[in-house]
């Protein structure tokens, strides 16, 4: 047997190493045909390696997509605003028990429940009773289902909080209300008396180190922003967001940066953020079809895996749709970001538990 030199046996190790654990160029590429999706990027993050696949071009420069390219990622947004209050938690500036009444109390909140008022957990479990999205959006000046938040301000917070509504007590059923995320968001940036979008970036994505994570996309990175399209395949504008709705759904960020955030799941303790994560990925709610909830995190035991969790969020807007987990357990982590708004949970699942079964 010929003596392998010192440079191949180095090769081999390289490769052995950076393998992929699934073919990922393959089942993107597959997934991308078979959705009829313009783009589509997949990060993975296994036993602390990550890697990318990318299918498609985008239509502002017919160039391929990349972990970089920035996408709307919906109420993946949720994560963000979750980590907020859990990090307002551990800081000892709220509690979980707060109403959220005491945190803006110029909106005139009337408490609705003889049970109890609306406490802080109870927005971030999906749990306050609140529908799910409000009804005073569609009465804005200018709605239009194509920007549907657009229009959302304070005075149509406070109308829609204090509209009557059948007695749905506090905590005891869950029932996903964007309308209580966006109004989560609001409530912790005027409890630190600033925007929502900069106790987001300063709180959470400062010390997690998600840079190519923001609500407006500025005009130096507006060729790396995807142009969204519709369940038809037609190019949708971009979203807007007001400071009462975008805890629901604000962001936009690339794979690269959700990445980030899912291993952030995978190893709190590796992160600023150890003690906030922790909290926000303990479970909380019951959230229907054996699935629990944790502070935003959808938390699911995996059928089969004696101990295996997969915490997850999807999101979408008009034009796009994003899907994150992590399985801790396993140190397997998953990131999906199309234009389309055509559902990719499916195929982001069928990855994740393909990711587990190799390792």
């Amino acid at each position: 047997m010929p003596r392998l030199s010192l440079l191949a046996v180095l090769a081999t190790l390289a490769a052995s190493v950076t393998a992929q654990p699934v073919p990922l160029d393959s089942l993107t590429r597959a997934a991308a045909d078979s959705l009829g999706l313009p783009t589509l990027v997949v990060g993975i993050s296994v036993g602390g390696e990550r890697f990318y696949a990318t299918a498609g071009t985008l239509d502002s420069l017919d160039t391929a997509p990349d972990a970089h390219t920035l996408y709307e990622i919906g109420s993946i947004s949720k994560l963000l605003t979750s980590l907020a209050l859990a990090d307002a938690v551990v800081r000892g500036e709220t509690t979980l028990e707060t109403p959220v009444a005491d945190l803006v109390p110029d909106l005139g909140m009337v408490e609705q429940h003889a049970s109890g008022p609306i406490r802080l957990w109870h927005l971030a479990t999906h749990t306050s009773g609140l529908p799910r999205i409000a009804l005073e959006m569609g009465f804005s000046p200018g709605f239009s289902m194509a920007d549907p938040y657009a229009g959302y301000d304070e005075a149509s917070l406070a109308a829609s909080f204090n509209r009557p509504r059948a007695e749905t007590p506090p905590g005891e059923t869950f029932s996903y209300s964007n309308f209580g995320a966006g109004l989560l968001g609001y409530a912790l940036a005027q409890r630190a008396d600033t925007t929502y979008a900069d106790l987001v970036t300063t709180r959470v994505l400062g010390p997690l180190g998600m840079a190519e994570t923001m609500t407006e996309v500025p005009d130096a990175l507006a060729a790396r922003f995807a142009e969204g399209h519709g369940p038809a395949g037609e190019p949708v504008p971009h979203w807007t967001w007001t400071e009462p709705s975008a805890g629901a759904g604000a962001w936009r960020s690339t794979a690269s940066d959700l990445l980030t955030l899912a291993e952030a799941a995978l190893h709190p303790d590796a992160t600023p953020l150890a003690d906030a994560l922790d909290l926000a990925l303990a479970p909380r709610a019951e959230a229907g079809e054996g699935r629990q909830i944790g502070l935003g995190w959808f938390l699911i035991p995996e059928p089969g895996a004696d101990g295996l969790t997969m915490a997850l969020h999807n999101g979408g807007t008009g034009g796009f749709v994003s899907f994150l987990a992590a399985v801790p357990e396993a140190d397997v982590a998953v990131v999906v970001l199309t234009n389309r708004q055509s559902s990719i949970d499916g195929f982001s699942v069928d990855l994740v538990r393909r990711l587990v079964e190799a390792r």
